[in-house]
């Protein structure tokens, strides 16, 4: 497990991004982590964006196997990523919403209404539009 949160906080390189779709492959077809999603709370407060954001994702695709429902105790937290100063990052964790609407349908209407009220005034004007189009995509797709 120590492997998984050193990979999760590094720094963004080809190697990290390589290791990390192993290990969402991994995640996706069983429940590997399921039981110590608990553990991995501390790594969303990683020093670098980047590291915040794979643990986002982490516990997006670890979402249909959360049965202690870690996710649902903590959502506020982990979906504080979404707010985060680095666009990109925001970027790349809005279609991770989709995982975690399928595997917990109940939470569409939070999810909607997060991504409706995300301030994105904060970005440079290119960044707003992208992320308002990725919005509108992971929107479409959770309809609920």
């Amino acid at each position: 497990m120590d492997r998984v949160l050193t990979l999760l906080a590094a720094k963004d390189t080809k190697e990290a991004l390589a290791t990390f779709k192993k290990l969402e492959a991994e995640c996706l077809a069983e429940p590997i982590y399921a039981d110590k999603l608990e553990e991995f709370l501390p790594a969303l407060n990683a020093e670098n964006s980047c590291g915040r954001g794979r643990v986002f994702k982490f516990f997006m695709i670890n979402a249909r196997w959360d049965s202690q429902k870690i996710i649902d105790a903590h959502l506020e937290e982990i979906l504080a990523i979404l707010d985060d100063s680095k666009a990109p990052v925001v970027r790349q964790c809005i279609p991770y919403l989709v995982y975690l609407t399928a595997a917990k349908p109940e939470m569409t209407p939070i999810i909607r209404k997060k991504l409706e009220n995300l301030d994105l005034s904060q970005y440079k004007e290119s960044m707003q539009s992208l992320i308002k189009r990725d919005i509108t995509k992971v929107l479409t797709e959770i309809k609920g």
